[in-house]
């Protein structure tokens, strides 16, 4: 889409004369100059903040979780969930405590897709980042932790970071390129109700981990011994040929998948309806639906790129509701393949691909049982297993709505659909606070 805009003529001389068109056109100059000339008080970015990423370095990974640290990518630090992440070794590991991430920290992706930002919540404490994830440490005694989150999410802020990028297939951005910022300083009562609600919103979101982790280790516990540590560990077996159930594959028979074998409990299809959409023609248009990918819907923050004809997403059953649970059903058995997500208001209305199956529960109090089950590992060998193809393995919603769900004593499901009520919680005030900001910007 061709776009036509103004450029000031004190711009390119500030940019070095820089000539490329979208240097000044996603509205990064624009923004700069009107906070700057808002009358607001405001310091830069690098007066605020401390600014580093780790630079590349040799990783070793390790399966055994005791010896590593969990390895966040640029995309890792986005999501809800932080199951199923690499691990570095704590000893082979060059400069290991120089990747380690602090609480409170904003966490900003500065290599593909720049500018995405994450709040360092207690659970991310301790855990390695990669060399793709600038950090924004704030110093206390000069800006408070939760507003630096909510101004660098702003419209205005990600307007000045997409126009310090550089590259023409991958962009980048490096910590000297924004240290200029302009950052906004409001009054205290502003500043510290804004901090507030971004630190309540990490605090949620982390004791919804906790409760969650305490009901999907119940499920775990029921597995017993699971020794292979990866999905294509070596393994072998014998079968009896009247349990081949039609499938010759050994993944599905021995080894990983087949550790997490359990026949008790209610079978999904009773507890709901499982469905797959139909492809969804991408007519985008400015004014339509917001469509989700596969890997959008599992962020903390979920976010839409782009918005497709209504009536297209009517005609492939393609919008998502509040309650429901997402499965990816295509993709790498190591990677997202099984894993699920809850569909939260946020996402209410929206279009998601047609990767992503959807379970719709009849009871919505059941949510909290039935996702707390799949994203345990049990669950998720489970549902793995049920996998089929070689190179690009798929599930498929028949073969999903037959697992049977084990049952979970009613406190551990009260706190698992407390859960996902923390989560709720935490989205509402997030999206607060950097409405708040932006408003206050005006």
């Amino acid at each position: 889409m061709v776009r036509v805009f103004t450029a000031k003529r004190h711009w390119f001389l500030e940019q070095g004369l820089r000539l490329d068109a979208t240097a000044y056109g996603v509205g990064g100059l624009e923004a700069h100059d009107r906070i700057v000339n808002s009358g607001l008080s405001y310091q830069r970015l690098s007066k605020v903040a401390r600014l580093f990423h780790t630079g590349r370095a040799a990783r070793v990974y390790v399966r055994n979780q005791e010896r590593g640290v969990p390895f966040l990518s640029s995309s890792d630090v986005l999501m809800a969930d932080l199951d199923g992440v690499s691990y570095v070794s704590k000893l082979a590991t060059a400069n290991l405590e120089e990747s380690l991430i602090g609480e409170g920290w904003t966490l900003i992706s500065r290599s593909g897709t720049v500018g995405n930002t994450a709040y360092a919540r207690q659970e991310m404490v301790g855990m390695a980042a990669s060399e793709d994830v600038l950090r924004a440490a704030p110093y206390e005694e000069s800006i408070r932790s939760g507003y630096l989150f909510a101004f660098l999410s702003s419209q205005r802020a990600q307007a000045m970071i997409q126009q310090k990028t550089y590259g023409s297939v991958i962009q980048h951005i490096e910590p000297h390129h924004i240290a200029d910022l302009p950052v906004p300083l409001p009054d205290d009562t502003f500043h510290a109700h804004i901090h507030a609600l971004v630190v309540d919103a990490a605090e949620a979101r982390s004791e919804a981990r906790r409760l969650l982790d305490e009901a999907s280790g119940y499920f775990d516990a029921l597995a017993g011994s699971m020794p292979s540590t990866h999905e294509h560990a070596f393994a072998y077996g014998s079968v009896r040929q009247a349990d081949l159930g039609l499938r010759l594959d050994a993944f599905h028979h021995v080894g990983w998948a087949s550790e997490g074998t359990r026949q008790d409990g209610v079978p999904l299809h009773t507890l709901g309806h499982v469905s797959r959409p139909g492809i969804v023609k991408r007519i985008y248009v400015e004014h339509g639906v917001p469509f989700v990918s596969g890997i959008d819907v599992y962020q903390v923050r979920p976010s839409f790129r782009e918005r497709i004809m209504r009536a297209e997403t009517e005609k492939a059953h393609s919008l998502i509701k509040a309650g429901q649970i997402l499965i990816q059903r295509s993709g790498q058995r190591y990677g997202l393949l099984g894993r699920p997500v809850y569909v939260g208001k946020r996402m209410d209305g929206w279009a998601a691909t047609e990767d992503l199956l959807r379970v719709t529960l009849s009871d919505p109090s059941n949510a909290g049982w039935l996702f707390a089950f799949m994203r345990s590992e049990l669950g998720r060998r489970i549902i793995v297993r049920g996998s089929y193809g070689t190179s690009l393995p798929h599930l498929n919603p028949e073969g999903l709505a037959s697992i049977c769900i084990p049952l979970l004593p009613q406190g551990l499901a009260d706190k698992a659909q407390g859960a996902l009520a923390l989560r709720e919680y935490a989205d509402a005030s997030e999206e607060q606070a950097i409405r708040e900001v932006e408003a206050w910007l005006g």
